[in-house]
């Protein structure tokens, strides 16, 4: 069915990047609209030029309000579109829904769009990567995969590009990574290939439980054609949720409509194609698996290959990308790929060009071989998690933790097991420092970043790791992760009077 912005009277809810976009858009697009924001000290945005074009200048005098609303306000309005950093219970969104409002997101609107285009425009063929780790580089992944492969694509989403720009592209594939507060406004989106990378405990002061949350993940699957699925995974599958018995206690089933049913489920996935990757050895989808070399001696890990149905793809010990979360990580990005009709063997030609995005256990200095790693993307235990099992295997000595922040309501204490593995020490600063030293007796709370680095620094030694993988959000301490990346790196940089160019690690060896 046919959708026409003109058709329809818009309220963009929140002023951010992604409302700032949806504005636009619909102005664009000669759509009644007007905008709030929940922000009472809320300033009119600039453009990337410093100023703002005539028509944005006016909506933001003329069309704006931050105060309170009534009824009246929503006279006339038929969608809402809600910016992802909005919950859905705050008053201003109950309000619009019984003045009978509907509510959708930007990622929404880019649906009902897309399936609206005409046979002279065709709609664009969409992926769609979520998860609680690790999505970000599978985004940024498939769409170099793609485009090193002669397809035109383009990023898009939770990614930083908003939906709507990509809309407006020449782009022929979308590559779109969708958190879970997007996905909750999302229902027609359709997608060739979808995949939940992971779930672990994470926006749990949003969603309140980990159900609700996995609910909201899972949502990327309504109309997917196909899933690209983690084998070894716990709620990555299609219609494998987390439901609660008789007895409270939470459990994993595949279930249709609340109700465990396998005849139901088995019915519903027959409509699905399913493409499987993991760490283990299989003949089924991707795997890992050894193949001996040409007579000569070999480590395992040249041993070892990613194969794709049984047929060896790639040696590990080609790949540039650290850590064993990064191998399923490829693999899914593969296997997304294969579904726009890109097979795995081109596909993997293209990996030793891929240079991963900031903040995501990247080396950022090595000194008297002491390596420091900023991995302050790691906002969530799952993340940090992720980072401990994937680079232990690489280290020597010591690792040392820099870790903390506001933990979002996660329980810290789950870190336990990891830490008392992996981890010699860990310096907690921030908001919930106090929840680390509760759960890891080796812990010691300082007041900044720069106090973690001196102390990290001070008990590390040759072959040792400093990680900052934080395992929670940045905000009660820094602007965002990446600010908080940034003052981990001066911080190192500044003690060992240090001096980087081009954003790459410095070396120092005395």
């Amino acid at each position: 069915m046919s959708y026409n912005v003109r058709e329809h009277s818009y309220v963009v809810g929140g002023l951010g990047v992604t409302g700032q976009a949806c504005v636009r858009f619909l102005l664009q697009q000669k759509a009644t609209v007007k905008a709030f924001d929940t922000r009472a000290n809320f300033n009119a945005p600039t453009g990337l030029d410093g100023d703002l074009d005539s028509g944005m200048q006016a909506f933001m005098a003329e069309k704006v309000t931050c105060n309170a609303l009534s009824e009246d306000y929503f006279d006339g309005v038929d969608t809402l579109v809600l910016s992802p950093g909005l919950a859905l219970n705050i008053e201003q969104v109950v309000l619009a829904q019984k003045c009978g409002v509907e509510v959708i997101g930007d990622v929404e609107l880019f649906a009902r769009l897309n399936a609206s285009t005409s046979s002279a425009t065709p709609a664009k063929r969409v992926v769609g990567i979520t998860g609680s780790n690790g999505k970000t580089t599978v985004t940024l992944l498939v769409n170099h995969l793609l485009k090193n492969c002669g397809v035109k694509s383009i990023e898009a989403g939770n990614v930083g590009r908003p939906v709507l720009e990509a809309l407006q592209s020449d782009a022929d594939v979308v590559v779109m990574e969708l958190s879970s507060f997007q996905l909750e406004t999302t229902s027609s989106l359709v997608l060739e290939a979808a995949t939940v990378l992971n779930i672990s405990d994470d926006h749990l002061d949003r969603h309140g439980t980990l159900e609700a949350y996995i609910d909201a993940k899972h949502r990327i699957f309504d109309n997917a054609k196909s899933a690209v699925v983690w084998r070894d995974g716990e709620f990555v599958a299609p219609y494998e949720q987390l439901i609660t018995d008789a007895k409270g206690i939470a459990v994993s089933n595949a279930v249709s409509d609340g109700v465990s049913n396998a005849a139901s489920n088995e019915e519903s996935l027959a409509s699905i194609n399913i493409i499987e990757y993991g760490l283990g050895e299989s003949t089924n989808g991707f795997a890992i698996a050894a193949f001996d070399g040409d007579g000569s001696t070999v480590s395992d890990e040249q041993r070892l290959h990613i194969t794709f149905n049984g047929e060896k793809l790639i040696a590990l010990s080609d790949i540039h990308l650290a850590g064993m979360h990064n191998v399923l990580n490829i693999m899914a990005a593969l296997g997304i790929c294969q579904q726009l009709g890109v097979s795995p063997a081109l596909a993997v030609k293209h990996l030793h060009s891929f240079k991963s995005a900031p903040h995501r256990c990247v080396e950022i200095a090595r000194v008297n071989d002491i390596r420091y790693i900023d991995d302050s993307k790691a906002t969530n235990i799952g993340a940090t998690v992720a980072a401990l099992e994937g680079l232990a295997p690489t280290i020597q000595g010591k690792l040392i933790l820099i870790a903390g922040g506001d933990a979002k309501g996660a329980d810290i204490a789950s870190l336990n097991p990891y830490l008392t593995k992996y981890v010699s020490h860990v310096f907690a600063l921030g908001k919930d420092a106090h929840l680390f030293e509760k759960s890891f007796a080796h812990t010691t709370r300082v007041a900044t970043m720069k106090d973690a680095v001196k102390a990290a620094t001070r008990l590390a030694a040759s072959g040792d790791v400093v990680l900052l993988s934080p395992a929670c959000a940045s905000l009660d301490m820094f602007k965002n992760y990446m600010h908080r990346g940034d003052v981990f790196k001066q911080d190192v940089h500044d003690l060992h009077n240090l001096y980087s160019q081009n954003d790459r690690a410095v070396v120092v060896t005395s």
